[in-house]
């Protein structure tokens, strides 16, 4: 099978893009700059440049892609969610999303699945519920960001085109999201944050690859997909599971008020978890290699303390 990436160059797209690589498929990768991005893919992945704001019909002729992944977006924790920041944030995936959507209903695009991402971010703060596919958007900025992106890529209207949107929760590997956790607990200061009972839907990076490469074979999935593993787990769980593997105490919360005060309204993202299971796909067969967190760390971080 072809397989277009847009947004392939972060840990994830990387990550991916190795993996089907090496299982026979062949890659290609949307960038805005192919020189910047040369260096950060596989040395056998094709590159098309695009401006994300010209029609994709005017840059390549994609019909020869069997599948198509967006993962463009401006990041969300790279700085305070000032308004500017927060509609960068919207519009970064809602205008990515739609000229592939357009692409694919005017024929200029012609895949069995478009695999969009989005985040349990969608289903906003939960408390202890378990999450599954079915349940619906949160109130929240983060909620309503994923709504809308999810709402734009289901304006497909190619019948031969099926659509999944992929919640991810968070996810863990050797680099990514672990690489600043880890952190305090190499200066022996790591600890939960906030008061540590929220939830925190992980996935581990290779389970995470395995469930788009089960997703691409498996036609019977579309709609929604939560991204996470089977047992996610609270704040406080999370940072002691850590620094056991890590060979580190866990003791030291970082008060809500100072995540408050340091990240302003991002913060919310690290104070108020989501319960999230991964119901629809575990129904249809996918099986984890790593469904308990502390095999994912022990794998991650290769059973080594930090220093």
């Amino acid at each position: 099978m072809n397989v277009l990436i847009i947004g392939g160059t972060g840990f994830l797209g990387r990550n991916l893009t190795k993996e089907l690589m090496s299982s026979g498929y062949k890659v290609s990768v949307i960038t805005r700059n192919r020189q910047f991005t040369a260096d950060k893919v596989e040395s056998n992945v094709d590159l098309i440049e695009w401006d994300n704001i010209s029609p994709l019909s005017s840059i390549y002729d994609f019909k020869e892609f069997d599948v198509v992944i967006n993962f463009a977006g401006e990041s969300i924790g790279n700085r305070r969610w000032s308004n500017l920041v927060k509609q960068e944030i919207l519009n970064s995936r809602i205008n990515t999303t739609r000229s592939i959507v357009n692409a694919i209903n005017d024929g200029t695009m012609n895949p069995k699945v478009l695999i969009n991402a989005s985040a349990v971010g969608y289903y906003g703060p939960r408390q202890d519920d378990k999450i599954a596919e079915s349940e619906g958007p949160g109130q929240d900025f983060l909620a309503e960001v994923c709504k809308k992106w999810e709402d734009e890529a289901y304006k497909v209207q190619n019948e031969f085109t099926r659509v999944v949107t992929i919640r991810i929760g968070v996810v863990l590997g050797s680099q990514g999201a672990l690489t600043r956790m880890v952190i305090p607990f190499k200066y022996y200061i790591g600890g939960p944050l906030g008061k540590g009972n929220q939830w925190l839907p992980w996935i581990y990076i290779q389970d995470l690859i395995r469930m788009f490469r089960f997703i691409i074979e498996h036609d019977e999935v579309t709609g929604p997909v939560n991204g996470t593993a089977p047992e996610p787990v609270r704040m406080k769980g999370f940072s002691k599971i850590l620094g056991e593997v890590l060979k580190r105490p866990s003791w030291f919360p970082v008060p809500e008020f100072v995540l408050k005060i340091a990240l302003g309204q991002m913060s919310e993202m690290l104070l108020h978890g989501q319960r999230a299971i991964p119901q629809k796909i575990s129904d249809i067969g996918f099986e984890f290699e790593f469904p308990d967190l502390k095999s994912a760390l022990e794998d991650a971080l290769g059973n080594r303390n930090v220093v």
